[in-house]
């Protein structure tokens, strides 16, 4: 991910500091992330509600399934313990997108350094364009070319997550 920057927040972050507008930006961003895992709550208790809805219609729709169904206690004990396994799995993935907004809100302004190299792989999603700059790769949906030209010499400053780098300001090198 790309932030707009200005010359203030490149001034900023060559002394090492993360502006308040990019403070601001990286907030946002976090709250996003915790928002977007909160609206996945309604479908979640949805999608559970209608799969065991359907398992039990089928199962007691006619006499000899409501036999099999009610034979044996095995069955019973699997869909009661489906809910909390539902439930623990997304509670799970709750804590990660917390943590990982956590990351995003207290940032540790990180620097790469070195020639840009571009790279591109497809996959059945589309394609994913990579900037390397020295040792550090950036992932990205969009080709990069035009605001990183291959065999430029670059400084970047970004802050890191598990699963992401978002570059607050870069610098051309001589």
């Amino acid at each position: 991910m790309l932030y707009e920057f200005t010359e203030e927040d490149l001034r900023s972050n060559q002394r090492g500091f993360i502006t308040p507008e990019q403070m601001k930006f990286l907030n946002g961003f976090a709250k996003g992330i915790v928002a977007s895992h909160r609206g996945g709550w309604p479908i979640i208790i949805f999608f559970l509600i209608l799969g065991l809805g359907m398992i039990l219609a089928m199962n007691l729709s006619n006499e000899s399934t409501r036999r099999a169904f009610f034979a044996d206690p095995i069955i019973a004990i699997v869909l009661c313990a489906t809910v909390p396994v539902v439930l623990g799995i997304y509670g799970v993935s709750a804590i990660f997108a917390k943590r990982r907004a956590d990351q995003i809100a207290n940032p540790v302004l990180k620097i790469a350094e070195g020639t840009i190299t571009l790279d591109e792989e497809s996959s059945s999603v589309g394609p994913t364009y990579f900037v390397l700059v020295g040792e550090d790769e950036f992932k990205f949906g969009g080709d990069m070319s035009a605001y990183f030209p291959e065999g430029q010499k670059c400084r970047i400053f970004y802050s890191e997550t598990s699963m992401l780098k978002i570059i607050l300001s870069y610098e051309f090198l001589r």
